[in-house]
């Protein structure tokens, strides 16, 4: 029972996560982006920012897209989507630093609505650790 439990819950976070990295990278393809591709703006400005973006862009959606595409395939994609996922997962982990941090807590001071936000971008990380195999 408890094996079937864990399965459907890591069947759920990887779907999340998935989708999350999908519209993040559209989203920042688009000029946007998800907290990971808003924090490069503290580290980088004007051109380099765009190009740091749409790489970064271009890097979440195939590791979305290969996340959820796994669901349904054997391992196929072998070590490539794995290390897709540590890019991402250090890039998010510098996004948690600046973001959060550097230009959160040190700028604007410490409050329910930023502890909240660093909570669920620390979840996010927790899931994507656990996630990459």
């Amino acid at each position: 029972m408890a094996k079937t439990q864990y399965s459907f819950g890591k069947f759920l976070l990887q779907i999340a996560l998935g989708a999350m990295l999908v519209v993040g990278g559209i989203w920042a393809l688009t000029g946007g982006g998800d907290f990971g591709c808003e924090a490069f703006s503290v580290i980088f400005k004007g051109q380099v920012l765009t190009i740091v973006k749409i790489i970064f862009g271009l890097i979440e959606l195939l590791a979305g897209v290969l996340l959820i595409v796994e669901l349904f395939t054997k391992d196929i994609f072998k070590k490539f989507d794995n290390l897709l996922m540590l890019i991402i997962i250090i890039a998010w982990i510098v996004a948690i630093v600046f973001g959060d941090f550097i230009n959160g807590l040190f700028v604007s001071g410490f409050g329910w609505g930023w502890l909240y936000n660093f909570a669920s971008h620390v979840i996010v990380l927790g899931v994507m650790l656990c996630l990459n195999d």
